[in-house]
């Protein structure tokens, strides 16, 4: 399942030529590869989520990578390449909602046939809040990353609190 989401997010932003827009957001692209990377490194004694490998079940760490450096940077990718930027607060949060309810769903899939796991208190309605975090996030940091940096600094802190997450192995 893991690698299918990856070749259907790879073909929607080539049949979308939303690849050719990488010029413009490949900053942003980078930072939320960045921050996955960080939880991975934060939370490594501790996650909140675990990917169940289908193909690599030897190599579960193939999969974080697959997640890292192919789908959220295509799914960032897809999202500002169509964000309604000339459109008003309305369109803009229909937008963003759309993405939140489509991310929910497809993460609902992979939850009820077991490709990934929710543990160490964190909870399938936790994806709301996560969700509408990032797509607000990705669209602050396109536009104003340095405000993104220091927000990201906060949300980290405000999520190792909540989840009390130890910083030493």
């Amino acid at each position: 399942m893991h690698l299918l989401l990856s070749i259907t997010l790879i073909l929607v932003c080539f049949f979308r030529k939303d690849w050719k827009k990488i010029h413009t957001y490949h900053l942003t692209v980078m930072y939320i590869i960045i921050c996955d990377l960080l939880y991975n490194l934060l939370c490594h004694s501790k996650p909140l989520w675990r990917y169940t490998p289908d193909i690599f079940h030897h190599y579960p760490i193939l999969v974080d990578i697959l997640h890292s450096f192919v789908n959220l940077p295509a799914l960032a990718l897809l999202y500002l390449a169509n964000y309604p930027f000339e459109g008003n607060n309305v369109i803009q949060s229909k937008y963003i909602l759309k993405w939140i309810i489509c991310s929910f769903l497809v993460e609902s899939v992979f939850l009820y046939f077991k490709r990934i796991e929710l543990i160490n208190g964190y909870e399938v309605w936790m994806e709301i809040p996560f969700y509408s975090t990032m797509y607000v996030m990705l669209r602050l940091h396109h536009k104003r990353p340095f405000l993104s940096y220091f927000l990201s600094v906060l949300i980290i802190i405000f999520l190792l609190f909540v989840f009390k997450i130890p910083l030493r192995s």
